[in-house]
């Protein structure tokens, strides 16, 4: 059953409007009205939302999907249930809801069900916007050390990252303390892989195409850095790693950084192709057992997990202050591969401002 709100809530946001040249959409001012809530659903003020390049993949009417907020209103099912509740600061990615019946939901990767539903789907969905309405049972409550312009960002790109390096952080070739990670990219997710992959413990080498981000690769916890488009680097890398995440959203010579792999090593795509496809041979796979592997994002359980290890650690993303009403300078930065790292817009700036005294 729906709770019905005692008075309706005006939502300002911003929505898609029309294809331009230069960032391939254009978002214009819209207001919606909440007024009333499902029985798993929750109303949240936005405090933060920043934007990832993904929003470029999936349009929707509001994009969005790195938000962190304020819970005000819950639906009847939450209230009895208690671990969600008003003035909680919660936190909401990719997914907004999920079957939590089948296979995947009940082994905890609700991120991998086939009726998993992304953002555009919830009732007042995407976080460029100053409210959201969310299934309760896809939000996550934030740690106190997490300011909320830092935790915005770990709601896809920092769970993306984070996924892959629990998940195939072992290897039956090389022993825990011989794990070699290689993070491909230094950008939006490259640059909290190389934090993670670094207080996770492994020996962690920064890939990229260009020598002068070498100290700042350094300075998010690369142990070695590498110019892959050098042939003389590429040769000695060969049969180097255990893991490489692909972080770029370009398409790569998959078969170079295949080989850079040791026997049972995995390619993890994160960063999404341009052409939208990988081309890879079959033969350097085969002869030492190598793969290439996907990360859809992160469950529920690997979410809490990551922001938990990220405020134990201080891991947070390079990032830089907008607003809603830019909404549209800030996307043409992102599509031109200008903002370094993350661009988050502040929606409550009383809220931003008492988190930074």
């Amino acid at each position: 059953m729906s709770k019905q709100l005692m008075k309706p809530i005006t939502v300002k946001g911003y929505a898609v409007a029309e294809p331009t040249e230069t960032q391939k959409f254009l978002l214009k001012p819209i207001e919606q009205q909440v007024n009333s809530l499902g029985e798993n659903d929750i109303f949240v003020d936005i405090i933060a939302s920043s934007i990832c390049y993904g929003a470029f993949h999936h349009v929707g009417n509001i994009p969005g999907h790195e938000i962190v907020g304020i819970v005000r209103h819950v639906g009847e099912r939450v209230e009895k249930d208690g671990k969600i509740a008003v003035g909680m600061r919660v936190g909401m990615g990719w997914n907004y809801s999920s079957c939590l019946e089948c296979g995947s939901c009940k082994h905890h990767f609700e991120n991998l069900c086939d009726s998993s539903k992304p953002f555009m789907n919830a009732p007042i969905g995407g976080g460029f916007q100053n409210g959201v309405v969310w299934d309760s049972r896809f939000v996550y409550p934030i740690p106190e050390k997490l300011k909320s312009v830092d935790a915005a960002p770990l709601f896809c790109a920092g769970a993306a990252v984070f996924s892959p390096l629990k998940l195939y952080r072992e290897s039956p070739y090389s022993k825990p303390n011989e794990f070699k990670v290689a993070v491909l990219g230094l950008g939006g997710l490259g640059h909290l892989a190389l934090q993670f992959a670094s207080k996770m413990g492994f020996h962690v080498t920064a890939l990229s195409t260009s020598a002068n981000k070498e100290e700042e690769c350094r300075l998010f916890g690369a142990n070695d850095f590498h110019v892959h488009t050098n042939e003389n680097s590429v040769k000695q890398l060969n049969s180097n790693f255990d893991l490489i995440l692909n972080c770029v959203s370009t398409d790569i010579d998959t078969d170079k950084f295949v080989k850079m792999l040791k026997p049972f090593g995995k390619l993890a795509i994160i960063g999404v192709p341009s052409s939208g496809s990988i081309k890879a041979g079959a033969f350097a796979m085969i002869m030492k057992n190598r793969s290439i592997v996907g990360s859809g994002g992160a469950s529920n359980d690997q979410i809490r997990e990551m922001l938990n290890f990220a405020a134990e650690h201080n891991i947070k993303p390079q990032i830089e202050l907008s607003s809603l009403e830019k909404v549209n300078e800030a996307m043409e930065k992102v599509v031109k591969n200008q903002a370094r790292y993350r661009i988050v817009m502040v929606v409550d700036k009383e809220i931003v401002d008492k988190e930074n005294q």
